[in-house]
């Protein structure tokens, strides 16, 4: 071999290294040792330009049966398998990283392969009913919401801009904590003081519900039910207090607090949970409801890279089933909450003749066609 010339890599079926590889315990190695919190491990996120001050990276096995990773703070591309890992940290091509990890295994060219690990089984998640427990809890906290023990929730709620009947038209509640109310295992564990709010279908009735910590521990804000008490349906649709809504449009924005400022100026508004990432089954819902009302579908993003990154992939979404999306950035870094909170002006950019877009510190928001 003449000198200059590398050493050829031996090909390895990316399956058989996969098979060989646990992710967990290479994000343990080439991130950071898992954190643990109500929502199970998390990392810090791996990649070197991402100073990720949360433990923002879960790990979750796709219907393939193939372990993937997520950053849910950075962008689109904060994710991917083993290889996309070790591209990542190791400033690396595929092939290498292919080497890097079949080397980590023990797997030698021209002998036999090292046995495969084996990977638990998981069956393909179905959707669990709402268990009764969970509507009671959201009756028993907004019973609670409207009493003296509810009056610190109630105040937070009104420093938010949510006003008694947006509140009582969404079963808003208070969860005083567990050690003033007791509650079945599953629901919110109740650590402290919470504001509960109830995820809503499209008639109204409680499909789900998450309690907001007011002091949160961490950085766990919400705190959820447990999946065997219901499936999360990822929509919490809102009611205006008097029942109407401004014809055409329907808001969607992160979360249910800004569904419901969205409500609260009388839209029709539907809160996505787990907003990072949007997927089918969410864009099926809201396809299927423009082309049923023939109202625009407008996203009300949160001014960060996370809420950039969910803007793009549920315009993405829903782009691929015929039906557009305009999405509107609010300025300094805001949330819909918060930009309201400046002042009504954020309906100005719903308005199908609205003058002048108005700029973010680095998103110019086009004005709505008509």
């Amino acid at each position: 071999m003449g000198t200059g010339e590398r050493t050829r890599q031996p090909r390895w079926e990316i399956a058989d290294v996969l098979a060989r590889t646990d992710l967990s315990q290479l994000l343990d190695e080439l991130a950071t040792p898992a954190t643990h919190n109500i929502r199970g491990r998390r990392w810090h996120c791996p990649m070197p330009d991402h100073d990720d001050q949360h433990a923002s990276v879960t790990l979750h096995t796709d219907h393939r049966g193939h372990e993937r990773w997520r950053c849910w703070s950075g962008d689109h591309t904060h994710r991917g398998d083993a290889i996309d890992l070790i591209v990542a940290t190791q400033r690396t091509n595929r092939a290498d990283a292919i080497a890097w990890l079949a080397n980590r295994a023990g797997m030698i060219p021209d002998q036999p392969l090292p046995p495969a690990r084996r990977k638990p089984q998981r069956a393909r998640p179905s959707v669990v009913p709402l268990d009764p427990s969970v509507v009671r809890y959201v009756h028993a906290c907004e019973k609670m919401l409207w009493g003296r023990t509810g009056a610190p929730v109630r105040n937070w709620l009104h420093a938010r801009g949510f006003d008694d009947d947006l509140l009582r038209a969404n079963h808003v509640g208070a969860d005083p904590g567990r050690s003033m109310m007791s509650r079945q295992r599953g629901l919110p564990h109740g650590h402290s003081l919470a504001a509960t709010f109830p995820a809503l279908d499209p008639d109204g009735h409680v499909q789900y519900v998450q309690a907001r910590y007011l002091e949160p521990i961490g950085s766990d804000k919400y705190d959820n039910p447990a999946g065997s008490l219901g499936s999360n349906p990822r929509l919490a649709w809102t009611r205006t207090p008097d029942g109407r809504t401004t014809p055409g449009v329907l808001l969607v924005t992160e979360g249910i607090p800004d569904a419901l400022t969205a409500a609260g100026a009388g839209y029709a508004a539907v809160g996505i949970l787990g907003s990072q990432a949007p997927d089918d089954r969410v864009a099926d819902v809201l396809a299927y409801r423009a082309e049923q009302t023939a109202d625009r579908l407008v996203a009300i993003i949160d001014a960060d890279p996370a809420g950039r990154a969910f803007g793009s992939r549920l315009a993405e979404l829903l782009d691929s089933r015929g039906q557009p999306l305009h999405v509107v950035e609010p300025p300094d870094r805001l949330d819909l909450n918060g930009w309201s909170l400046k002042g009504r002006l954020w309906t100005m950019e719903l308005a199908p003749n609205a003058p002048q877009p108005i700029e973010s510190h680095e998103t110019r928001l086009d004005h709505l066609p008509t």
